[in-house]
């Protein structure tokens, strides 16, 4: 007997053993199923160009382009560090490749389908769900919210548009803290070292979140939330006995504290219309809450039905709460709410769904105003709500018809959002196809042309470009950024009387825009209206004291009048404000020279070579420096190494001929002028040095 009982709880063990192997495999797979599906959907984005902010954050921000300068990355966004930092490591090791900037977004995306997966199967194994209908289905429950999650097209936005790694980001350690938090609460109360470290886990989770993007405040809430719902099986009561009493306490006053030491009553500032075209009116805290009642059913339905996806939806402000489609979505919002309460006993995980994404939203859908009224990745940590009421739904009409039908309809829905997602990356190859898709989709929103008009004018196509700056200030006459990027493709085509003109448009409107000012002086410049260019100069350089190029090109048009001590001045004052212009120190190189200054010239050209080693014309003129200072090996030198960089360096070959021709060096002479006269032989004056040196290297041998 003994015998017996002891083999039988030794085929128990492993029988044990045997499951827990195969529950391990089956989590293996769900999640090698996830990362398939992930790399799948977004195979097609990896070449997808940079777009919209990507350019002022990314491409054109010099403040991440140093990893070592950890003041200036650090405090470039100071709301969002870490996630910006992120940034910083991908421009240290890959520049601007794009490529490994999407491989870090979609690794994100795929990490947080995992996460979800993870919560998923926490929600359904907590105690007060022990004995729910879906906990027989939780494995299977988990995988499809999760590939609901990683192929959803609204997600494209989050993945896909490269600086809105932000949201992903947040999402990956909000997702992470609230898993810790559940781990941490479920574990042996013996295993109390393992317990505090789980909870450390949650604090610095929930403070990446937190300085990753600021939708991540409402974790403390969420965590609350998870308590009440999942993890408290008595009637809820405030002990303060408890531990936990006292964790959440700390955590509520942590994250009050951090948004009080980072923000300010000025976030409830009303935001005037925008310059980036992000709204036409003035954004108010109120108006903007009432604008986010229809907003976020939007977003509702985008989840349902994912159709007419766009980087720029034309969302119109709510002006009264007596407007009947404010009204109407305020009715169905309180009623959704309402729902979730009632629901909170009969179907406590989608009375949580809904209070998720309710929560999760409610940073950037509330009172707090921002440029834009509705952008699709708000959706990306929310979703994680929808797709368990969703899935969960299926799984109750329909798991009594058929134990296959619930995850066939998902798999199928899955399967049509994920040609969706795929096929919406296509949108976002480049800003032309882009803004393509959001001009068609938004015909009376001026940002879609003006945006396509930028992307026009990058690839050189001017008259496109104008053509779509011109329809959206036909739409909206009231941004002089419109009028200026005009300005500036008229410029390109060099009709500099249109480009004036949009310029003035664009001053008038702004009479603040520095960077207008500078570009019509460049314009009048080139008309020839120098004293007028100088006056915008001036200009751009009062509003910005460190605008570089104004103070260059007023140099460059003092040195045109003949006012060589001006023109020295500006070139040193752009050296100041930026010590690596190669350019500055060259032309002020050019002043002394004229001023036969030739040793300080020198100086200066070598300046500008030591900036810019492939500068031909710093080389010549350093070459002539020599040549007036009769040091003619050097000045030989360095007219040849004008002539390595540039073999059509026709002046440098002649320059350097006549010098061969000073040292009677006739053979060498000879073959520069022959060289010049090959590239250009109606060139006189080296014909007939030519001759002459023929005629003396010929008496010579004689």
């Amino acid at each position: 007997m003994k015998r017996t009982k002891k083999k039988s709880i030794e085929n128990s063990k492993k029988t044990t053993n045997i499951q827990i192997v195969g529950m391990r495999y089956k989590k293996l797979i769900s999640l090698l199923i996830i990362i398939v599906l992930g790399v799948i959907v977004y195979s097609n984005s990896f070449e997808c160009s940079f777009h919209f902010d990507d350019f002022d954050n990314i491409v054109n921000n010099t403040k991440i382009h140093d990893i070592n300068d950890f003041e200036s990355w650090w405090n470039y966004s100071a709301n969002r560090p870490l996630s910006m930092f992120t940034f910083v490591l991908n421009y240290h090791f890959s520049e601007l490749d794009v490529y490994y900037y999407h491989v870090v977004n979609i690794l994100i995306h795929i990490i947080n389908a995992m996460l979800v997966y993870w919560l998923s199967l926490l929600l359904l194994s907590s105690p007060t769900l022990r004995n729910h209908s879906l906990v027989q289905h939780k494995d299977v429950f988990a995988l499809l919210v999760a590939l609901l999650f990683v192929s959803h097209p609204l997600a494209t936005q989050s993945v896909t548009y490269i600086i809105q790694r932000q949201a992903a980001m947040a999402a990956l350690f909000y997702l992470l803290s609230i898993i810790l938090y559940f781990k941490a609460r479920l574990i042996d109360k013996e295993k109390r070292i393992k317990k505090y470290f789980l909870f450390l886990g949650v604090l610095l989770s929930a403070f990446v979140a937190i300085f990753s993007k600021e939708n991540a405040y409402t974790l403390p809430f969420v965590i609350v939330l998870c308590e009440i719902f999942f993890l408290q099986t008595e009637k809820f009561r405030i002990n303060f006995k408890d531990y936990r009493i006292y964790a959440i306490f700390v955590v509520f006053v942590s994250v009050f504290i951090i948004a009080l030491t980072k923000f300010s009553w000025s976030v409830l500032d009303p935001i005037p219309p925008a310059q980036s075209m992000g709204n036409i009116i003035t954004i108010t805290p109120a108006n903007y809450l009432l604008t986010q009642f229809s907003a976020i059913l939007k977003y509702i339905q985008l989840l349902v039905l994912p159709i007419g996806q766009n980087v720029d939806h034309d969302f119109p402000v709510s002006m009264s709460i007596l407007e009947l489609r404010t009204i109407m979505s305020l009715v169905v919002l309180c009623g959704i709410v309402a729902l979730a309460v009632w629901l909170f006993k009969k179907n406590r995980i989608i009375s949580f769904g809904i209070f998720w994404f309710l929560i999760t939203i409610s940073i950037e859908s509330s009172f707090i105003p921002i440029t834009d009224v509705f952008f699709e990745h708000r959706t990306y940590l929310p979703s994680f709500g929808f797709f368990i009421i969703f899935v969960s739904l299926i799984f109750i009409l329909l798991r009594k018809k058929s134990r296959t039908m619930p995850i066939a309809i998902v798999l199928i829905i899955v399967s049509i959002n994920s040609v969706l997602a795929f096929n919406r990356n296509k949108v976002w190859k480049d800003d032309i196809s882009l803004w393509t898709d959001a001009m068609i989709k938004s015909p009376n929103k001026a940002r879609p042309y003006g945006n396509l008009g930028v992307a026009y004018g990058q690839t050189g196509q001017w008259d496109k470009a104008i053509e779509y700056y011109t329809k959206s200030i036909e739409i909206s006459p009231i941004y002089s950024m419109i009028y200026y990027n005009r300005g500036v493709a008229y410029a390109n085509q060099q009709n500099w009387e249109f480009a004036i003109a949009d310029y003035n448009k664009a001053i008038e409107i702004s009479p603040d825009y520095a960077v207008a000012h500078f570009n019509r002086g460049i314009a009048n410049s080139n008309l020839g209206n120098l004293e007028i260019a100088i006056n915008d100069f001036s200009k751009a350089i009062e509003l910005d004291p460190s605008f570089t190029l104004a103070y260059f090109n007023r140099g460059f048009a003092y040195f045109n009048l003949t006012k060589t001590k001006e023109a020295i001045e500006d070139y040193s004052k752009a050296i100041e404000t930026d010590s690596l212009c190669a350019i500055a120190y060259a032309n002020r190189g050019v002043a002394y020279f004229s001023n036969k200054d030739y040793s300080t010239a020198i100086t200066d050209f070598t300046n500008a070579i030591k900036i810019d080693s492939k500068s031909d014309i710093s080389y010549y003129n350093r070459g002539l420096c020599y040549y007036n200072l009769k040091q003619y090996d050097e000045a030989v030198f360095n007219l040849s190494k004008a002539i390595e960089i540039n073999p059509d360096y026709l002046i440098a070959y002649f320059d350097r001929a006549n010098i061969y021709t000073y040292l009677y060096l006739w053979d060498k002479a000879i073959a520069d002028y022959t060289t010049v006269l090959n590239k250009k032989p109606d060139h006189v004056e080296a014909y007939l040095n030519r001759e002459y040196a023929m005629k003396m290297l010929q008496d010579q041998n004689n």
